[in-house]
């Protein structure tokens, strides 16, 4: 083999594994894409929320969030990180401080994620069900 047909194949390879890879991700995500509802726990308040998790055009997670207690709607998300049964996924926007951060888990039964939330150093819980 030549360097040339060495780097046509190593080029094929690489396009090959990135090919690969894209619909493992929006297959990885199929569970937990639609629309959930639950509730957000923190410093002794109760908020309802509201989340939609979709594939763009190029089969990437995206989502927005309604803090519906609150009256903000359609919120986007962003760093959505999601790996077997876990998701992780921050508030994207520059008006809402300290980094808003849910880690949560997929239940058994593929209906419920529930796990931690964070915010400005403050801790607390959120679950969501499929509506």
């Amino acid at each position: 083999m030549n360097k040339n047909t060495t780097k046509r194949a190593a080029l094929a390879l690489a396009a090959f594994a990135l090919l690969a890879v894209a619909p493992a991700q929006a297959q990885d995500a199929k569970p937990f894409l639609g629309a959930w509802k639950g509730s957000l726990s923190i410093m002794g308040m109760e908020l309802e929320i509201r989340v939609d998790f979709s594939l763009d055009e190029s089969k990437q997670v995206k989502g927005i969030i309604d803090v519906v207690t609150q009256g903000a709607m359609g919120v986007p998300l962003g760093n959505i990180e999601i790996k077997d049964k876990a998701i992780t996924f921050m508030i994207d926007h520059p008006n809402v401080p300290g980094e808003p951060t849910f880690k949560g888990t997929l239940d058994a039964t593929g209906k419920k994620i529930s796990g931690e939330f964070t915010q400005s150093g403050y801790a607390g819980t959120f679950a969501i069900e499929k509506e």
